[in-house]
């Protein structure tokens, strides 16, 4: 039973790939399995991944049909894991040398935790080099060591903060507690951001080691850029991924003040993506009306209803309209949006 196991998203990373395989190859703490999981791709990441599994016998390979998402591979990585912690790495991205002794020496000074979170630098795809001011991290140095719950976690980094990353590879998470309480969305972009807050929740001991470990390679033609159109974002959001965090938080023991900071980070990116003037441009009356049919189908009203008393007022104030838009009525919400309510956030700096 190794350590750590790696778990590699391979899919259409073919001139990325070889980087990221051996910085995970080369690491100086040896004791480690590496799950490779390439959904098919009309490039050579298949062909890469196999030849470092027979050049190096603690990389396995593994296939999926194509998902357009995490989840599927991390999915996988976590079901078939033999290592004590698991570890994410996306097949564009790099990892430095030395992460998992580093992580490896935290452990041995913290004891078994559930989740141990770090840093990482977004890196220009062109020359490999940082972004200006571009350090990722949900802490500050002062964290650094100190074990804390993961629900103090979220109070810590304060969701409703513009700051908060929601990125898997940001964090290494006990086996066993995963499959006890955090699976992916299956086929849903923007997965790490549904399940980061999860994970979380959950986690009875977090730590925050204060170094960056990991590089976060932007580049025009991935998977979450292709998708960055406002429309797909928000059609993404309110099919699958909000419907769950609703759920989550209606369901589930959530304290008032964590329920507040969830319902204020979710409203306000739901309201950003459906009416904000400009993000919602290009956005079609009939694109908008499926988005509210999907996020109120079932429960999704009844649950939208319950968390709106924890949010801020702006927000309360716009929920009317919002579910009037739901009815096929979205005029009053859209002069609302861009006449009030985002002018005043603008002047007034509210949440």
């Amino acid at each position: 039973m190794p350590l750590f196991t790696i778990i590699l998203a391979g899919y259409q990373t073919e001139p990325y790939l070889q980087k990221a395989l051996d910085s995970i190859a080369n690491q100086t703490f040896r004791d480690f399995e590496v799950i490779c999981y390439v959904e098919e791709s009309t490039d050579r990441s298949l062909e890469i991944c196999q030849a470092m599994a027979e050049r190096d016998p603690r990389f396995t390979v593994a296939t999926g049909p194509k998902s357009g998402s995490g989840g599927p591979s991390r999915n996988y990585g976590i079901d078939h894991a033999s290592g004590k912690y698991i570890a994410f790495i996306d097949g564009d991205d790099w990892i430095t040398e030395d992460m998992l002794e580093k992580l490896a020496a935290e452990l041995e000074k913290t004891g078994d935790i559930d989740v141990l979170t770090f840093a990482c630098v977004k890196m220009d795809n062109k020359n490999e080099v940082p972004f200006a001011s571009e350090q990722l991290t949900n802490f500050t140095a002062e964290d650094a060591g100190i074990v804390f719950s993961g629900q103090d976690a979220i109070r810590r980094v304060k969701l409703l903060a513009k700051c908060f990353h929601g990125y898997s590879w940001l964090n290494i998470c006990r086996l066993a507690f995963l499959r006890a309480h955090c699976l992916y969305q299956q086929n849903s972009l923007f997965e790490d951001f549904e399940w980061v807050l999860r994970v979380w929740f959950h986690a009875e001991k977090m730590v925050y080691l204060n170094d960056v470990l990991y590089f976060y390679r932007i580049r025009s033609d991935s998977l979450t850029t292709k998708a960055h159109s406002s429309t797909r974002i928000l059609l993404a959001l309110s099919e699958k991924i909000y419907p769950s965090l609703f759920r989550f938080a209606c369901t589930e023991p959530v304290p008032k003040d964590i329920l507040s900071i969830f319902g204020n980070l979710w409203i306000s990116m739901f309201y950003w993506y459906m009416f904000h003037p400009i993000t919602s441009k290009d956005t079609s009356d009939e694109e908008r009306k499926h988005a509210l049919d999907m996020l109120f189908a079932g429960k999704g009203r009844d649950y939208f209803q319950q968390i709106l008393p924890y949010v801020s007022f702006p927000k309360r104030l716009a929920a009317p309209l919002v579910l009037l838009a739901a009815k096929g009525f979205q005029l009053p919400a859209k002069v609302f949006f861009r006449r009030l309510y985002y002018p005043l956030i603008e002047r007034r700096g509210w949440k």
